[in-house]
């Protein structure tokens, strides 16, 4: 999502967010349309690709949600978002080699996943080796 004539804002002004599973999940949540009632699991991938990801689920699976904080396994890792929108869209160019969104992303997938490899960690982000290997030292000083 995202462009220069608003759609995305349009869009998500008719979205209602019920709930969300909070801290480390952050980027998830179930919202609801206004319009039409529909359900959707929503991930918000705002440090790399600036992507709204969406998934329409049924009034059973919002139910579960939240009645009982049961969560689909959809959006549930940080990788899993990050690899949906790197297939989707094209990572931005950051200007500040060690930025502070690098560095939480990378903390984000470390804690899913301790042995992530530094190659993984490059494609994911849409950086060279390098890059990845020199934020992730930085990460485990």
């Amino acid at each position: 999502m995202g462009d220069h004539q608003g759609r995305d804002e349009r869009f998500l002004a008719t979205f209602q967010e019920l709930t969300s599973p909070g801290d480390p999940q952050w980027w998830r949540y179930l919202g609801q349309c206004r319009a039409c009632t529909q359900y959707w699991l929503v991930a918000q991938e705002e440090r790399i690709f600036d992507e709204h990801l969406l998934a329409r689920i049924n009034e059973a699976q919002a139910a579960r949600i939240l009645t009982a904080n049961a969560w689909p396994e959809r959006f549930a890792t940080c990788e899993d978002v990050l690899r949906i929108a790197r297939s989707l869209a094209t990572p931005c160019c950051f200007l500040e080699p060690m930025a502070d969104s690098l560095i939480w992303t990378i903390e984000d997938l470390l804690r899913d996943r301790p042995d992530i490899r530094v190659e993984e960690v490059a494609e994911l982000l849409g950086l060279a080796d390098d890059h990845a290997r020199r934020l992730i030292a930085r990460i485990k000083r």
